[in-house]
Parts: C-alpha cells; structure tokens; sequence
C-alpha cells in the first residue's frame, strides 16, 4: 500500500529559476535535507516554533504520483496539529469497514479492525492521495516568513563540529527518470545549529555520516497499479488482500476517486514483462477494469524490503523516514513511522534551539523511535511471509492454520490495530499506560470546545483529576520549563480546568488505575501515578533527560 523509489520526473515549474536562489550568507537555526512528507513537517514544526529553516530538496519540481495511499489514527493526530482535518479534507477518505485477508477461494484468513475509532478520536484507516497532501504541507511551509525553500538543490557536501552543522549544494537539472548536477552549477553552502537527514532510503545525509543500515533480507517484488475509474464499481469490502499462490495481490483505495492494485512478481518472472501497459490490463480483467473505464496513472515494479537504521543520530545530525527505515508495505505503516518520527524529533528539536536541552537529548530520540519502528518493520514482514506464499501446498497448509485461528479469534471480534510502545527514552517504564499514545476526547477549556489538541495544548501536559491530590509547584514549574501546562481534568459542574464531555478521560484514569498523567507533544505517555508526591517525582526525573543542566537547577531555585 506504499511505495518508494523513483518515479517519472514531474514536469520542470516554469516559474522557478536557480537565479532566484536567497542570499545564504547568514546561519539558520535548522536545515532539512529532503522535502517528502517527513521533511515538510519537520520544516512546518520547526518554523512554527519560531525557528529558521532552511529546507533542500533535489527535485526541482514535486512528485506528481503517488507513493504512500494510507495512514493510521496516530498520523490523523499528527496531520491535524498543522490544519490538516482528515474527516473533512478533499485529499483524504475513510471507510467505516474491516480489513480481509482472504485466501485464493476467498475465504476469510484474518480480520482487521479498520472500522472502528481509536482511543484518541480519530478513525483507525485513512485513505489519501500522496501529491494533494504533499501540496498542502508544500503550501504551508512555503507560506511561514522563517522557511527558505530551496527545490531543486542537491547537497554534495556535509561537515559539523561540535557547535553547527555545514552543507554544500548545487542546482540540479533532470534525467531520465531523476536528476543530476547542472552543468557548470554554483556551489552554495548553509551553516546552522542542526539537521535532519529525510532524504529518502537512498539519503546522501546517512551515507555521508557513515551510519549503517540493518537488512532483513526480505526482497519480493510486486507491480504496483495506480488508476483512475471513469467507472463506479462495487468494491465491498473497499480493501483486501488475496493470498492465492497462482498470484498474491492487493486490492485498495489510492485516495478520492483513484484506486490501486498490487500485483507479486512470481518466481521466474521478470520485472520486465510489466512494463507493457497490455499486461497490466490482463491482470485487471478479473475486476472488470478496461482501458475504455479507467485511466492508467502509473505501473510500476517495486523491490519490497526490510531495513533499519543501527544509529539514527551522529553529532547535530538526525536521521528521520525511509532514510532511517523501510518496510514492506502490507500494513500501510511506511509513511506513518517517518511521520511518528518527525513528532519524537520535533519537540527535541525545540528545547535544543531554544537553549533549554543539550544537544544530547537527540540520543533518547533513536533509542525510542529504533525499537517502535522495528515493531512494525517485523510486523510487516510477518505479514509479507504469510502473503508471499506461491507454493500451492505451502499455501494449504497457511490456510488451515489461519482459518484455525480466525474462528478463535472472532469469538471476541476482529483483530484490534496495536499501538506499539517505546523504546526506553524520556518516559517512566513502570508507569501504566507508559510509551504508548495518549488517548484524546472532546473537551471544554477556558470556554471554548472540541479536540484536547485543539483548545487545550499539543505540548507537554500534566493531567489530574479533579478529586485528586494536588501535585506540587516544583513539578508544574518543571512542566511549564519544558513547554507544557499543568491541568485538572473533570465531568462538567467539576469546577475542572478541562471538562471532559464524554467521559473519555475518566475512562483513561481508570483504565490505568492512576490519578495523575504526564503527556508529551508527541502524543505519547511519559509517566503516570496514584498519588501527587510519586507524580512530582516522575516529573523531575523526565525532567532531568529533557531540560540542561542550567535550566534544571533555575527550576529548582525557584521553588526553594
């Protein structure tokens, strides 16, 4: 359901000329190396924070198709912290259905819950179209007065010390199917605090530094299939997977008005017979899809594959998206972990620009996203197993061990989506609920209503109940260092700061059995406590990995 590599080159902007280029004789705070969605964001919430951005990308013009089709509830969350709304967005769909692997005679092999909402209030699958969204996050980041947008530059260079990071670029033309140096290009060069390698599974940043790559060695390749219906056809469900030996094959939506297939190489195949349009047509006839009721856009033969980065930080340096990971894409969680991975960077980002973190803080930043990406990494790649199985008797035997299963599990209903936790970082591991997303619901605070994110804050919070203890003023002062606020949580008539309309935080309190819970800007759980003297000490240990030492001890004195 995602994809990555190279696609043919968009059509050059007319209105943009390297001539144009900024005068880039001053430092910036942030450069950002690599403009897909991961970069975009990381440039958007930088900048919105009040930060200077430099950000480079090599292609001059950007991707018109589609790599990435779907995202989780996390990155709904995400998106919507910048103005994006995935319940109301043009670029965006949803299905209020479940998820079916079935086997070649279309029986049932699991089911996913893709129907229902998360714990924080948004659906458990979105479909969209990558190009839109990326014109969006393009626009946006553009539109902030501290951004310099630099398309159409590759960096050939990169060098840091222990107080800034350098790189060197030049303008780049097209080839073929990517691009290339210009000739007789200048040489322009950019000096800031940090920067963030999103340059893509090929990143000129990792390679530069020398960091490594993990191979799980999972390569299958699969021809992907992206068409536009003149049509109305019934799919139901609207998304599926068909493991049938004869060929495994993907059947999803590709955002608004578009839908994508995907299609396993066999053994024995090659890449190449897929490269006519005739043969993709024949692997649609099964769907009723025509060259007189639909519109090729693109099909390509992709290698699916299974990496991860060993280091994903070296000096002021940040390895974020498919330049730190990538995975197979039968879970629709490729995009959705580089985008986590903007969120745990970004706030680590902020407190070290702002002068309240070392620079240090960045190593808990691949200490937690390292182990949370390869969960789904393995994940996906157990999936992969069971769906790239071509063997006839090898898939008969899959069969009865899954329907097996299926008929257990359904006794309680489908397959749940899994929230993967942490890995060890600036959270407390023996607080329940400790490295897994913060549940979120509508409430009301200083008189207006809706989303938590919306009219209460998107940074650190310390949430308490209403009837419980009050926590010390050490520990909201350490909170309102690091960037967040300290609440009181209540059903209306509580007298609460925060009133929680439909209940969704009294039922969070409870599940968790705690009175008291630390939130982060990532939408993630730091820490969580019965009682007000263990929350003040969870908050001055998460302090001591967030704030420098300087700003440590000012806390401190204020409070003695």
């Amino acid at each position: 359901m995602e994809t990555g590599g190279t696609v043919p080159p968009p059509e050059r902007n007319p209105d943009m000329e390297h001539e144009s280029i900024p005068s880039l004789d001053q430092d910036t705070d942030l450069i950002v190396v690599g403009l897909g969605p991961v970069g975009l964001l990381t440039t958007i919430l930088a900048a919105q924070k009040g930060h200077r951005v430099v950000a480079i990308e090599r292609w001059p013009t950007p991707y018109a198709l589609p790599r990435a089709v779907t995202f989780d509830h996390e990155i709904a969350r995400i998106l919507n912290a910048v103005g994006i709304d995935a319940e109301n967005d043009p670029t965006i769909d949803y299905y209020d259905k479940l998820y079916y692997l079935y086997n070649g005679e279309m029986e049932p092999l699991n089911v996913i819950d893709w129907a229902s909402k998360a714990s924080d209030g948004w659906r458990n699958r979105y479909w969209f179209d990558q190009p839109g969204l990326e014109k969006r996050l393009r626009v946006l980041a553009s539109s902030l007065p501290n951004v310099t947008m630099l398309e159409g530059y590759e960096v050939t260079g990169l060098d840091q010390d222990a107080d800034s990071v350098s790189v060197t670029f030049q303008p780049t033309d097209f080839r073929g199917e990517g691009t290339r140096i210009a000739d007789n290009a200048t040489t322009y060069s950019v000096q800031g605090k940090l920067l963030v390698g999103s340059d893509g599974a090929n990143s000129f940043v990792r390679r530069s530094l020398g960091l490594t790559m993990t191979d799980l060695e999972f390569n299958y390749d699969w021809v992907v299939v992206d068409l536009i219906e003149h049509e109305e056809h019934d799919y139901d469900p609207p998304y599926y997977q068909v493991c049938k030996p004869e060929r495994p094959l993907t059947v999803v939506p590709g955002g608004p008005g578009r839908r994508r297939w995907e299609f396993m190489v066999l053994p024995g195949e090659s890449a190449e017979e897929f490269e006519k349009p005739e043969r993709i047509w024949e692997l649609l006839e099964e769907f009723d899809v025509r060259p007189d009721n639909a519109e090729l856009i693109r099909h390509k033969v992709w290698r699916f594959q299974a990496r991860h980065l060993d280091d994903w930080r070296l000096g002021r340096v940040a390895i974020a998206g498919d330049a730190a990971h990538l995975m197979p894409p039968f879970a629709g969680e490729g995009m959705c972990a580089g985008l986590r991975d903007v969120m745990s960077l970004s706030w680590r980002l902020d407190l070290i620009l702002s002068g309240r973190s070392d620079v240090d803080l960045l190593d808990s930043y691949g200490a937690e996203r390292g182990p949370h990406a390869r969960w789904f990494i393995d994940f996906s790649v157990g999936l992969g197993e069971v769906i790239c199985v071509s063997d006839p008797e090898e898939a008969k035997q899959r069969d009865e061990t899954l329907k097996a299963a299926l008929a257990e599990q359904l006794k309680t209903g489908p397959v749940q989506p899994y929230d993967a936790k942490l890995g060890p970082g600036v959270w407390d591991e023996n607080s329940p609920g400790g490295g897994f997303p913060t549940w979120q619901g509508a409430v009301v605070h200083n008189g207006v209503v809706g989303r938590f994110d919306q009219v209460v804050t998107r940074g650190w919070a310390l949430l308490t109940k209403h009837d419980a203890g009050q926590v010390s003023p050490e520990a909201r002062g350490l909170v309102e260092r690091m960037g967040g606020i300290a609440v009181t949580v209540g059903p209306p008539g509580s007298g609460a700061g925060v009133l929680d309309v439909d209940g969704v935080y009294e039922r969070w309190f409870a599940e968790l059995e705690v009175e008291h819970i630390l939130t982060r800007p990532d939408f993630h759980t730091a820490a969580t406590a019965r009682r007000g003297e263990d929350i003040d000490a969870l908050v001055r240990g998460i302090a001591e990995k967030v704030l420098s030492q300087d700003h440590l001890s000012r806390s401190s004195l204020a409070y003695t």
